[in-house]
């Protein structure tokens, strides 16, 4: 198989997850595949793809009557194009270059994905409230508040959208812990446990440093799964 050929990984996975998200199969056009084609060679990374489609998948289903599909890739475009405006304005930044290719494309793109992430925030707030995991509805309701304000400063121009994922990862923490906190009576033994029977043999060859970080993926993934959590981050 050839880089470049619609059966490469990067294409085979993008139309995956688009016939995934539309709910049917279809055969993508030639527009659509050269369009893939675009992406890879301009070095867009397959996740901020991914991303891109899954964003627009939401907001399509929130105002389009049943029944509509999308039926092109090429719907995506312009929000492939702005993840990954701010993709490169964040490692610029991280790299010590000036802010990136087009801030405000990014900023636009920050605005948005904060929106998206407010509202799972409130849903996430609604299962905690009905399960009576008070202390995560407080959390959650901290960091709708939070969101709201990093909304505001980005859209006046007083925080850089580099500076969002660290904002985020402080509120992911928190979550995090306060849905540790508000777990059932052995609940969160049971979650340790699961934790490292993910880890299985693989654990053996890691460094401990590794082994722990690995450890701790699989602990917050399996607590956003029984809180019903977002992850706050730009990059899923």
């Amino acid at each position: 198989m050839k880089s470049g050929e619609p059966d490469d990984a990067y294409f085979r996975a993008v139309e995956e997850e688009f016939a995934r998200r539309r709910g049917a199969s279809m055969i993508l056009s030639p527009r659509d595949w050269a369009l893939i084609g675009e992406w890879k060679e301009a070095a867009v990374p397959l996740r901020v793809v991914l991303q891109a489609i899954n964003n627009v998948f939401d907001a399509f289903a929130r105002r389009t009557p049943a029944g509509r599909r999308i039926n092109s890739l090429s719907y995506c475009k312009q929000e492939v194009v702005a993840l990954h405006d701010l993709y490169r304005t964040l490692h610029a930044v991280e790299a010590g270059r000036p802010g990136g290719p087009d801030d405000s494309s990014g900023i636009s793109a920050a605005v948005r994905h904060l929106g998206r992430l407010a509202r799972r925030v409130r849903v996430s707030m609604a299962l905690a409230s009905e399960s009576g995991r008070d202390p995560l509805v407080a959390c959650l309701a901290r960091a709708a508040a939070e969101m709201k304000h990093l909304r505001r400063e980005i859209k006046g121009g007083t925080l850089g959208p580099h500076f969002l994922e660290e904002r985020l990862r402080r509120l992911d923490e928190e979550l995090l812990d306060a849905a540790r906190a508000s777990l059932p009576a052995g609940e969160a033994a049971t979650i340790d446990s699961a934790a490292d029977r993910a880890l299985g043999r693989a654990a053996a060859r890691m460094s401990p440093e590794a082994r722990e970080r690995t450890r701790r993926a699989h602990q917050a993934r399996l607590l956003r799964e029984s809180a019903g959590l977002p992850r706050l981050t730009l990059f899923d």
